[in-house]
């Protein structure tokens, strides 16, 4: 394999919790109550089950080929040319996912924090510390999400903590006020988003020591990470109101500057924002990790390593590309992204599946074996 270093399933899970809170710990909010307003928080426990059944489809997926990574096994399940093909399809996809990471972390910087600063000089810091972090390989990756997650879930449950005197239960009706059309749509971004970007697990996979019970472990993991979503959401939804949380593309950041704890404990929301870039950078980090490794095992090459800093100035050159203005990437790119991450999650790992089982009603052959339960 063109990656020698090997991870336990505990440091996958930690990197598969950190993917799935990454920049949706800050956009997530806004999203889904812009689409149910009050009923956000109805319409993102909808999606759960949604959500897990899109999981449980990729690690079915993962099952036809083991031992191999999603790029690897496109090519066993669909054969030598289509599966080149949508192997290019998802290194785009990979690619431009960290690109548009960067982007929403440079625009949140440069819009909350840090205004004076030109936002293709956060780019740059970004992207040399992705670039940086890849060159020490998964290991070092897996290790120090370790270290760092017990830190953002600890300041997560300290954010929800503080704003509970504040919290108005009220403020969530009437109950679906909103329709069963925009819950849907509510519902719909739930299992996009959260979920259906937690695929970079399937690059990951290979390289995670085996172990009985990894599908519940790593399903238990995705219900662990979406469940502290909803809450935000539902935190955020009694505390600023739905008008306040749709038209705040930050409403956690927003959240944060409420926390006044005896006039003493006040204005952490920079504390915050450092957690949520912490979050935000391991998700970037391992979609560029993905589109590297994707690149070199698609096109045979001996090393990815070569390849880490030309892809490091294609991201820098994308972030500035995707999107000319914040609202631009709010109303537009945000729009259609949702259809782009159910075909990437669902679609294709659903036809991969019935390619395996036409494969195997018909002519016997069977790809791979399950190596876990």
């Amino acid at each position: 394999m063109l990656e020698p270093g090997r991870i336990s399933v505990r440091q996958l899970i930690v990197v598969m919790l950190l993917i799935q809170i990454g920049d949706m710990i800050l956009v997530y909010p806004s999203l889904i109550a812009g689409a149910a307003q009050q009923d956000a928080w109805l319409a993102s426990l909808i999606g759960i089950p949604f959500g897990l059944f899109t999981v449980w489809i990729m690690l079915q997926l993962y099952k036809q080929a083991p031992g191999l990574t999603l790029i690897e096994g496109l090519g066993k399940i669909f054969g030598k040319w289509m599966g080149a093909i949508l192997g290019l399809w998802y290194l785009f996809y990979f690619m431009v996912m960290a690109a548009i990471i960067v982007r929403e972390a440079g625009d949140f910087l440069t819009t909350q924090i840090l205004p004076e600063t030109p936002i293709r000089v956060i780019h740059l810091i970004l992207v040399v510390v992705l670039v940086w972090g890849i060159k020490y390989g998964l290991e070092s990756l897996s290790r120090t999400g370790e270290l760092l997650i017990p830190i953002v879930v600890m300041f997560i449950a300290f954010q929800v903590i503080c704003l509970l005197p504040q919290i108005e239960v009220a403020r969530l009706e009437p109950v679906f006020a909103s329709g069963a059309k925009n819950i849907a749509a509510g519902a719909t971004l739930a299992v996009a988003y959260p979920f259906g970007e937690l695929l970079p697990v399937l690059m990951l996979i290979p390289y995670a020591l085996n172990r009985p019970h990894r599908t519940r472990d790593l399903l238990v993991t995705a219900l662990i990470g979406f469940l502290m979503l909803t809450m935000i959401v539902t935190v955020a939804l009694m505390v600023l109101g739905p008008f306040f949380t749709q038209h705040n593309i930050y409403a956690s950041f927003i959240l944060s500057q409420r926390i006044s704890i005896g006039n003493f404990l006040e204005r952490i929301e920079s504390v915050m924002a450092t957690i949520w870039i912490i979050s935000t950078y391991f998700k970037a980090v391992i979609y560029f990790y993905c589109f590297v490794l994707g690149s070199a095992q698609l096109f045979a090459l001996r090393s990815y390593r070569p390849i880490i800093m030309p892809s490091g100035m294609i991201i820098f050159g994308m972030a500035i590309i995707l999107a000319p203005t914040l609202t631009y990437y709010q109303a537009i790119v945000s729009k259609y992204w949702v259809y782009w991450d159910l075909t990437c999650a669902l679609v294709i790992p659903l036809c991969g599946l019935l390619v395996c089982y036409v494969r195997k009603r018909w002519s016997g052959q069977k790809l791979g074996e399950n190596t876990y339960n």
